[in-house]
């Protein structure tokens, strides 16, 4: 019998697991995983012609105000590990309607763009949110706390075509403040999908308010599994114990009963045995992606069921990240070293050096040649194969990557371009994930939705651990948030010393 069951080894149940470890000595902690991996959505990979280099198929890039989770990767020792994340540099390229300019010579970005319609919507935006970062630089929380809630109190009060913006969706809030044809210049430049999202308006203008102004971004040099990696080695040096090809099928409680039965269908290389295992344990812990918590058997206990409002509050964000590496890094040749590139073909972004530090003028080198999101996913479907991406990160279909080698050679200017030596890829809209991230639809309190994900059922000790239900969703700091609150309301931990906390529910 174990004490507790924690489902999904991603950054959550990772966590969860290493917390609960540590504070109850002596006591059964498992961790329980679909894949053959740990990691989740962090998920590095070595380049197999020069492992120094590192593909970052999941999350790639944290910021300086993500607090929380740079006191635990100072906590677990990994801060020599801390490197400069580039975004965009002036050299890097916009290219739209097969003609390609420097970033350094457009005139308004759609980060300018997207900063006038946050002041648009909500007036005194800026100066707000910069009195807000600066007042956390000085560790003032009080200071900082009351802007927050004068932003949040401005933005509540906005009103379009007499409708809230927690009732809008992002690009409706947009068109409001900029226009149409502003808006297709920030889907087409901007690289993510804002035309076909529902993202809530609201949501989307507090998350822009509480990412500093002139952001640093940073990443680990050995990939941001290195997170992780590092949470499960913990773990496991406490004795804690890890079962992988195990995908939870349902939970069950017999009347009468302190525990719960949890039945696992057993995977091999991303695919169904036909075999179960079935283990029992006195709490639960779900660190699980929400359509897999869809997916569970609704004839046990009904947690689908009670959870159908906030799963229905959230929007599954469909994403994934081709990776190419080149005998030599040729687009040195034009005066671009790292950064992102924005495209309005296929390839939506790109990354010079892939998401590690700079590429050697010389030898292999790595670029993330594609990073469509949304419903720009569409456009590589017919060219994927039917492979579990969970399993086979070096096995892009050839149709794939001769797409994407012939896009990016066009885009630079490039015809003679020499052929990639491999590639690697992780679709994210597939399942275990079914989704790379998700967002808040308009209409949903946050606050509502957090107590009822963190216990689905009262009075049972079956507890969810996600981001989505956060002020921080499709983050580590949002996942961070949630298993905090979990361990402290359900399981009575005191948070850990080091913890800087996270932002109440907008």
């Amino acid at each position: 019998m174990l004490d507790v069951a924690v489902v999904g080894a991603g950054v959550g149940g990772c966590y969860c697991a290493y917390r609960l470890v540590g504070t109850r000595p002596g006591t059964g902690i498992a961790l329980f995983e679909q894949t053959h991996r740990v990691g989740g959505r962090l998920w590095s990979e070595p380049v197999r012609a020069a492992p120094d280099l590192i593909a970052d198929l999941g999350a790639m890039r944290l910021h300086h105000g993500l607090r929380s989770v740079l006191a635990l990767i100072r906590h677990l020792g990994l801060a020599p590990e801390l490197t400069p994340f580039t975004i965009g540099r002036r050299e890097n390229l916009v290219h739209l309607r097969g003609a390609a300019t420097r970033l350094r010579d457009v005139r308004r970005t759609p980060d300018d763009l997207i900063a006038e319609a946050a002041e648009r919507l909500v007036p005194g935006f800026a100066e707000l949110r910069r009195l807000q970062h600066e007042a956390q630089a000085r560790r003032d929380p009080h200071r900082a706390d009351s802007l927050l809630e004068t932003f949040r109190d401005r933005r509540d009060r906005t009103r379009l075509a007499r409708r809230p913006l927690g009732e809008l969706t992002w690009s409706q809030a947009l068109e409001f403040a900029l226009g149409a044809t502003a808006v297709a210049f920030i889907h087409d430049a901007g690289g993510y999908d804002v035309h076909y999202s529902d993202e809530n308006a609201a949501a989307r203008l507090d998350l822009i308010f509480r990412t500093p102004p002139d952001a640093e971004y940073l990443t680990l040099r050995r990939g941001m599994q290195s997170l992780t990696d590092a949470l499960h080695a913990e773990f496991t040096a406490a004795a804690g114990v890890t079962h992988t090809g195990r995908r939870l099928v349902r939970v069950d409680k017999e009347p009468g009963e302190d525990h719960y039965r949890l039945t696992f269908a057993v995977h091999v290389d991303g695919r169904p045995t036909g075999e179960h295992t079935r283990t029992w344990a006195r709490s639960v812990v779900l660190a699980l992606p929400p359509e897999a918590l869809r997916r569970l058997d609704p004839d046990g206990l009904p947690l689908t069921r009670r959870l159908r409002p906030a799963l229905n509050a959230i929007e599954p964000v469909p994403a994934f990240k081709l990776f190419l590496v080149y005998p030599k890094p040729w687009w040195w040749r034009l005066g671009i070293t790292q950064g992102r590139s924005t495209t309005d073909t296929a390839l939506r972004q790109l990354w010079y050096g892939g998401t590690c530090s700079p590429t050697r003028a010389s030898g292999p080198a790595l670029i993330l040649a594609a990073y469509p999101s949304g419903d720009s996913v569409r456009a590589w479907a017919s060219r994927q194969d039917d492979l579990p991406h969970a399993e086979t990160a070096w096995a892009p279909s050839e149709a794939m990557v001769d797409h994407a080698h012939g896009l990016l050679a066009r885009m630079h200017g490039m015809p003679d371009l020499e052929r990639p030596l491999s590639a690697c890829w992780a679709d994210w809209s597939r399942p275990p994930h079914s989704a790379a991230w998700h967002v808040r639809r308009p209409g949903h309190d946050l606050s509502d939705l957090g107590p009822r994900a963190r216990q689905p059922i009262p009075d049972e000790r079956v507890h969810v651990v996600s981001d989505c239900w956060t002020p921080d969703p499709g983050s580590i700091e949002g996942t961070l948030a949630s298993a905090e609150d979990v361990l402290c309301e359900c399981f009575g931990l005191r948070p850990p010393p080091w913890y800087a906390g996270s932002p109440s529910p907008t």
